[in-house]
């Protein structure tokens, strides 16, 4: 948003033992990749584009929504299912007001004066009474076990779809056709097949899709083609309770700290709390390791501060990658100058919310269904990857 320039350069020059929110690691400083993705986010750090782009994250996460719910009407998955909604915690006016502009052009959402009115919406936060100021509370975001949901999906994909999985094959590169397409004297590419880390060749391409997150910008160098999808290593808390603790009904969001908790469903061995947060400019060194226990512990302390019931119980730490696009909307469609290559990618922390949509988006580019504003279907334009 549009307070990342300045915690960008905060970070570069801060003699605080506390840790920034944002940490860019000197070796960024020899990355032209780095530069060059840095230069276009920062374009992107604006007001007008900050709202821009949030519409477009809105239109798409409601989209994915419906598309979630249509997947569960049709097919039995067990995922941990819990979170009743989304509240953004405000400490003061001045981030109250700050969330309250963010939310401006958003619909689903109730604001939140006083922190009697966020206690009513979430009981858990009554022992911290005296650090709230007010919040946000959406409705339209939701969570569960994103491995149980992917195990459960691979099973229906396989015996209901009749899909082929091929793991610990990795793309080295690509073999391509160009035409000279007659109408236009354009270049048409093709990709026909790629060639895998066994010397492996799979060929007879129909369409090949990159959904490869953090390694997309390095890959489709090969072909010539820029993603502007970059790193960014987070760290992530889990808490293991008891199955009889008090845990938050909802995701709990403190955008200062760079703090997004949320609960799974208990079950009748334990519960957990998985936080998630801070950002870590590293490149593609040391994705994820957890290069910095000390970074995890103070966003473990942070969220002890919301939940200090959660402070006696077992806690473990781990870091992520998160692969951000420039403008932080995700990019999704088919690639310029090539007729059968599109990409899914950029997602950055919000792949859960994002993915159901982004996948059924993408259907409808690669099988040239035209978008009709009447119907419940997007407009694909805002997040294609020919638009940088």
């Amino acid at each position: 948003n549009s307070d990342v320039p300045k915690s960008y350069f905060q970070s570069l020059f801060s003699s605080s033992s506390k840790p920034t929110s944002i940490k860019v690691w000197p070796s960024t400083f020899f990355s032209v990749k780095f530069y060059r993705w840095i230069y276009e986010y920062l374009k992107n750090c604006t007001t007008k584009a900050q709202i821009k782009n949030a519409t477009h994250l809105l239109t798409l996460s409601t989209y994915s929504r419906q598309c979630l719910d249509n997947i569960l009407n049709e097919n039995s998955i067990s995922f941990s299912r819990y979170s009743k909604g989304s509240l953004q915690l405000a400490i003061d006016p001045h981030i109250f007001e700050q969330l309250v502009e963010e939310s401006k052009h958003i619909n689903n959402i109730q604001l939140l004066s006083t922190a009697d009115e966020v206690i009513k919406y979430e009981p858990i936060l009554k022992s911290v009474k005296d650090r709230l100021y007010g919040g946000v509370f959406s409705s339209l975001d939701t969570n569960g076990n994103i491995y149980e949901f992917c195990c459960e999906l691979k099973k229906i994909l396989i015996e209901k779809y009749n899909v082929q999985f091929l793991f610990n094959n990795e793309i080295k590169d690509f073999i391509v056709t160009t035409t000279i397409e007659s109408r236009t004297n354009q270049q048409q590419r093709h990709v026909t097949g790629v060639l895998t880390n066994e010397n492996k060749k799979i060929n007879n391409i129909d369409n090949i899709i990159l959904t490869n997150g953090n390694y997309v910008m390095p890959l489709m160098e090969k072909l010539n083609v820029y993603i502007p999808v970059y790193p960014v290593k987070g760290y992530v808390v889990e808490i293991i309770t008891p199955p009889n603790i008090p845990l938050p009904s909802m995701n709990l969001v403190d955008d200062v700290n760079k703090l997004y908790i949320s609960a799974l469903k208990p079950t009748t061995k334990q519960g957990l709390v998985r936080v998630s947060g801070l950002a870590e400019f590293a490149g593609w060194k040391d994705i994820g390791i957890l290069s910095e226990p000390d970074r995890a512990q103070y966003l473990y302390e942070q969220t002890i501060h919301w939940l200090p019931h959660l402070g006696s119980y077992e806690k473990a730490f781990h870091s992520c990658s998160r692969p951000v696009s420039a403008d932080d909307v995700p990019l999704i469609g088919r690639c310029d100058n090539f007729d059968n290559l599109f990409v899914n990618c950029g997602h950055g922390s919000k792949g859960w919310t994002l993915a159901f949509g982004s996948a059924a988006l993408l259907a409808n580019v690669i099988n040239q269904k035209e978008y009709v504003k009447e119907t419940e279907d997007i407009n694909p334009e805002p997040y294609s990857p020919n638009r940088f």
